[in-house]
């Protein structure tokens, strides 16, 4: 009997643990915390140019916007379109248009094929994070970094939180991870996430002189993520 209520003692134990850890955030953004740029294989390089790329050149390109300021900002690897898959997404820049203002696009790639592809009229694009299913439908959902240059002595970087559903591309919502001033000390924003049907986000505000070294500014608080448009479109 002793020994029965030892072992159901250590599950309970072990059950509470596991939901403890459970709980525990998920980081999304942290300001001291430089993300590294994903680059590129060459494969998926190579079909970006073959498959992707001709028809969004065809679709886009005007007088405004060009070839000319195509760059990659990242690639990361997850579960986007369908359970269980091992995808890649690319998040491009095409054009720019003005200050933070231009064409992006996404591109899913799958064992050597084009899944999807979209473009959007969103602005400057930064990087791009993968998030580990945090709603919990099977799917990863992914963090699209904008930012601009300096505008009348400020400037700052938006995060939209993406995720696939039957039209493509949508948008959960957006928050701010960064503000910098001409004549005053930087602001950044730790995101994080709690995993569940409805995620619940939480922000905590800092401060640097240099971006290099950050002060905590205010205590992690829940929030809700801003409402923004989805305006990828695909492109065939």
């Amino acid at each position: 009997m002793k020994d029965l209520r030892a072992i159901v003692i250590v599950l309970a134990i072990g059950i509470l643990a596991v939901s403890a850890y459970a709980q525990v955030p998920i980081v999304i953004n942290d300001p001291a915390i430089e993300t590294p740029k994903s680059p590129i294989n060459e494969a998926d390089k190579a079909l970006l140019d073959s498959e992707v790329l001709p028809k969004v050149r065809k679709a886009l390109v005007d007088d405004a916007c060009t070839t000319d300021g195509f760059d990659p900002a990242g690639a990361v690897s997850g579960s986007f379109t369908k359970p269980g898959a091992t995808q890649t997404l690319v998040f491009y820049q095409f054009c720019q248009t003005g200050n933070g203002l231009g064409q992006v696009g996404i591109a899913i790639l799958e064992e050597g094929k084009v899944v999807g592809s979209y473009t959007a009229d969103s602005g400057w694009s930064d990087t791009v994070k993968v998030l580990p299913d945090i709603n919990d439908n099977g799917l990863n959902e992914f963090a699209l970094y904008y930012s601009g240059g300096m505008h009348q002595g400020e400037g700052g970087t938006g995060v939209d939180i993406m995720e696939f559903g039957t039209g493509g591309p949508k948008a959960l919502g957006w928050f701010q991870a960064s503000a910098y001033f001409a004549e005053a000390d930087s602001l950044g924003w730790k995101v994080t996430v709690k995993k569940r049907k409805t995620p619940v986000f939480y922000r905590e505000k800092y401060l640097s002189s240099d971006e290099k070294k950050w002060r905590k500014a205010g205590k992690a608080a829940a929030f809700t993520l801003k409402k923004t448009e989805n305006n990828f479109v695909a492109v065939k």
